[in-house]
């Protein structure tokens, strides 16, 4: 598929997984709970019209909030003021979103039942997550539920007297409309409110998802052993349909839960444990989930900063998290724990959940990893049929999405605008594939443009810059996502696109002569603004002697007068290849066994710093083996 949907938002999904029975809910351990034990659970029962939904930020992580105001219709358990307001963690801020699993979207105007408990800061939340928003729209199911819930409230006699909260966050709610619907394909993912899911996009790469333990608890009668055992289970089961690969990176204490670590490292984090009160509502055995970026503005509502698979748009996930309630008893059996796990890892991974219906009567839906309470019985980490077809809308096992990554440029402005000077504002694009060769994948150049400095042109994977001006020296941060120009692009393989990325001009340059070498950069090496033949400082002549041009030097970012400064590689104890490098310039390294034919090594590398640096490098005893760097225009 040339053409690429674009799109993107940001968002951090949790949902849970309820044990229906035993732990602090009562009811059986295999069948859904029961409206008498659904109606005694919950604080306050009422029918309500949502009126307004907004988002804000609060803690010391700046998790995301939703602060859902509700007129309430009816009042089945307990007494109710004439509006209430329910406050959830989750919703969709400055290019953000956040969904807990306690989280049900909410929108205005909808009727819902709710089921209501109080979470730990005092504020109405719901009980059992979206189960506990029941849409009076959504077929017999709202119905069925009312009508259980008002049986049981007139059995259980008293009402329980209550008055709703005062707001429990400071500052200026954000109002944020959501949309529904969006991209097509996502069905059983994980999506915000354009309909658009996300994926760890490290995996594209060859590269492992990492993963973090935090063991500072564990269940009643659990070992660590035991713990690991049920992670790895855990992940194995995942790894077997999608075919990615997860990476131990440490057993660490978080100090926090889990899910406030804002660390934005495409890292999966496991805590065993719930120390730091994450999870308040009864019932719940553990929550998953994870963080998103849209990228840019550009691409919220559409996506595609996740790449696309198979003509499903997604944002990129840049963390995940799992957090278990390790008072649960059920969580002491190391079978139940591990399907637990694999549960909430899934949603980690982007898996919404196959049916949040107790009755649901599909087999395949509630026998599903993902079905929405735990079977605990027995199969551990064990994956339904329908589990793996679904990741797999998110992790193909065969075909991954292409990668790019994000370039950076000069542009040098001249009293007439400089052109024909190879290297000179142009830089070439490429694309990578684990199953295609770069040079058969097609780039797609439609994605959005900013910045007045220049315009833009393709000539096939080249994109030029021709000045809007005659400028002075100027320059951004290219650590920021400033710019002077800002061009979008991304790569097809036919079938999948890769993320979308930035070719940014960060900097600008003043060239009196426009030779493409600018007269701050003369200056600075030459002494003098002005080239000379007699003292070697034209744009073709090789001051220091080192075969490459002066202008040559000043493209790949090299001093021309100092025959050391030179793109040059030096292998470093542990196989560790290294060399002096221009920040955010791209490099390829490269192997032969003949020093005639090279092969790319590994991926491409985006120095951030002034040392480019290659790790994982073969280095046989005997010899034999050549590596060397080059620099991508």
């Amino acid at each position: 598929m040339m053409g690429c949907m674009n799109s993107f938002l940001a968002r951090l999904l949790v949902l849970f997984l309820i044990f229906a029975g035993g732990d602090r809910v009562q009811a059986s351990s295999l069948v859904p709970m029961d409206a008498a034990a659904e109606v005694r659970a919950a604080l306050g029962i009422c029918v309500g019209r949502v009126t307004s939904v907004a988002f804000f930020r609060q803690g010391p992580g700046g998790s995301i909030h939703t602060r859902a105001r509700v007129e309430v219709l009816e009042a089945v358990k307990g007494r109710f003021p004439a509006e209430i307001t329910i406050v959830q963690r989750g919703g969709t801020l400055d290019g953000e979103e956040e969904t807990s699993g306690r989280y049900a979207r909410l929108r205005a105007g909808e009727e819902h039942v709710f089921y209501l408990t109080r979470g730990r800061g005092g504020h109405l939340e719901l009980l059992r997550g979206a189960a506990s928003a029941v849409r009076m729209n959504a077929g017999m199911e709202g119905l069925r539920r009312l009508r259980a819930a008002r049986a049981e409230a007139r059995a259980a006699g008293a009402a329980h007297p209550w008055v709703e909260d005062a707001d429990v966050a400071a500052g200026t709610d954000i109002q944020q409309a959501e949309s529904g619907g969006g991209p097509g394909g996502a069905t059983g993912l994980l999506v915000d409110g354009n309909g658009i899911p996300s994926r760890f996009t490290g995996p594209d790469r060859g590269e492992a998802i990492g993963y973090l333990v935090d063991m500072q608890a564990l269940p009643a009668g659990i070992s660590e052993a035991q713990a690991l055992s049920a992670v790895s289970q855990a992940l194995a089961a995942w790894s077997a349909v999608t075919g990615l690969e997860f990476r131990l990176d440490g057993q660490v204490h978080f100090g926090q839960s889990a899910a406030d670590v804002a660390v934005t490292d495409e890292r999966l984090r496991i805590q065993l444990h719930d120390l730091h009160g994450e999870i308040s509502s009864g019932g719940v055995l553990g929550i998953g989930g994870r963080a998103s970026t849209n990228v840019s503005s550009s691409f919220a509502t559409s996506g595609g900063g996740g790449g696309q698979v198979n003509g499903q748009e997604f944002h990129r996930t840049t963390r995940g998290y799992v957090v278990i309630e390790h008072t649960a008893a059920s969580n002491q059996t190391p079978a139940t724990l591990a399907e637990v796990l694999c549960h909430e890892i899934g949603h980690a991974l982007g898996m919404a959940h196959s049916s949040e219906n107790p009755a649901e009567p599909d087999t395949t839906l509630k026998e599903a990893m993902m079905y929405f309470q735990a079977h605990a019985d027995g199969r551990g980490a064990a994956l339904g049929s329908y589990d793996g077809p679904v990741v797999q809308r998110a992790h193909p096992p065969a075909d991954t999405p292409p990668y790019s990554y994000d370039r950076v440029l000069p542009l040098v402005t001249a009293p007439s605008p400089v052109s024909g000077i190879a290297g000179i504002n142009e830089i070439t694009l490429a694309g990578y594939d684990r199953q295609t060769a770069s040079h058969l994948l097609t780039l797609i150049t439609t994605g959005p443009e900013s910045g007045g400095a220049a315009t833009m042109a393709f000539a096939g994977p080249v994109l030029r810059f021709t000045q809007a001006g005659f400028f002075a020296d100027g320059s951004v941060d290219p650590a920021t996502l400033s710019f002077f120009v800002l061009k979008w692009v991304r790569f097809s393989d036919g079938v999948n696109c890769s993320p979308w990325t930035r070719v940014r001009v960060v900097t600008i340059y003043q060239d009196d002569d426009g030779d493409g070498q600018p007269n701050s950069w003369m200056l600075t090496h030459f002494g003098s603004t002005t080239p000379s033949a007699a003292a070697r400082t034209r744009a073709i002549n090789d001051r220091d002697g080192d075969g490459l041009s002066n202008r040559a030097e000043f493209i790949i970012g090299t001093g021309p007068a100092d025959a050391m400064s030179r793109l040059q590689a030096a292998m470093q104890p542990g196989a560790v290849l290294q060399w002096p490098a221009t920040p955010y310039a791209l490099y390829r390294v490269e192997t032969s066994v003949n020093l005639t034919s090279w092969s790319r090594v590994g991926n491409p590398v985006l120095p951030v710093t002034s040392t480019g640096q290659a790790t994982g490098l073969s280095v046989p005893a005997s010899g034999g083996v050549f590596y060397r760097v080059t620099f991508a225009p």
